[in-house]
């Protein structure tokens, strides 16, 4: 074949080849996105995360421990050093108890009626509780951990208060509780009264547990608070008192 002008020729193939491989890159990316979008998505099997939850009282269904975690309107609801509620999260059924107490405070509603069944037990008994503590706001529980850093430095401060958004309180399902035998205070000794020892061996029953107790600080990272009751409905907490768990350790094996 006669090529009358060479180097326009080599040009013009030059420039098909250049075409050819820009449309085979384009073929290669268009199929790949195709194949990737048809991949299987990985889960996280109920294996891994076997906590199961449900918001009522006494049914539980089967709810991986991440599920849990991200709805703070769950009855178990992990709230701790590693998991934090939102800055703006408030409960919707908060209720103001019509409990004895050191001051005025709230509970979520479906905690206050059997906290209440509680205290009607404890005077069958002869014995008088009293709310000191409830629902506490992020912004309340800002000023309450630094003040603690203030007065105990941070290393101590983190053992006994927790940060904002690390607070059971907020949850509207915590509640410490107090009596006249330790001067209305929240002390370990509280533990080691007749009420101390009557929530220790009964909240169970009315749906609450000792959320810190003792001996279990690597756990649950706060010392023992023979005062800080967390509702967790019937069942687990008879659960969790049976096994002598903490709520961390329950989750990760119910």
């Amino acid at each position: 074949m006669h090529i009358q002008n060479k180097k326009r020729f080599y040009l013009m193939m030059g420039l098909l080849g250049v075409l050819i491989i820009l449309l085979g890159l384009s073929i290669y990316m268009i199929w790949n996105a195709i194949s990737s979008s048809n991949a299987p998505v990985q889960t996280t099997s109920d294996a891994a995360n076997p906590a199961a939850t449900n918001s009522t009282q006494g049914n539980r269904t089967d709810t991986t421990a991440s599920q849990v975690i991200a709805d703070p309107n769950d009855t178990l609801v992990l709230v701790n050093k590693t998991t934090n509620l939102d800055e703006d999260y408030l409960p919707s059924d908060l209720v103001w108890l019509d409990l004895p107490g050191v001051r005025e405070t709230q509970l979520r509603k479906e905690a206050a009626a059997p906290l209440e069944d509680l205290f009607d037990a404890a005077e069958l008994k002869n014995l008088s509780l009293y709310c000191c503590s409830g629902y506490r706001s992020y912004q309340t529980q800002k000023e309450l951990y630094s003040e603690n850093v203030k007065s105990y430095g941070q290393k101590e401060a983190d053992l006994v208060s927790a940060k904002p958004g690390q607070s059971e309180h907020q949850t509207g399902l915590a509640m410490d509780v107090t009596a006249e035998s330790v001067n209305f205070d929240l002390l370990e000794s509280f533990g080691q009264t007749a009420e101390g020892e009557f929530i220790k061996n009964n909240a169970h029953q009315y749906g609450f547990i000792i959320r810190y107790p003792e001996d279990k600080t690597a756990i649950t990272g706060y010392a023992y608070e023979p005062w800080h009751l967390r509702y967790v409905g019937k069942d687990v907490a008879e659960e969790i008192f049976k096994n002598n768990l903490t709520f961390e350790e329950y989750l990760k094996t119910s």
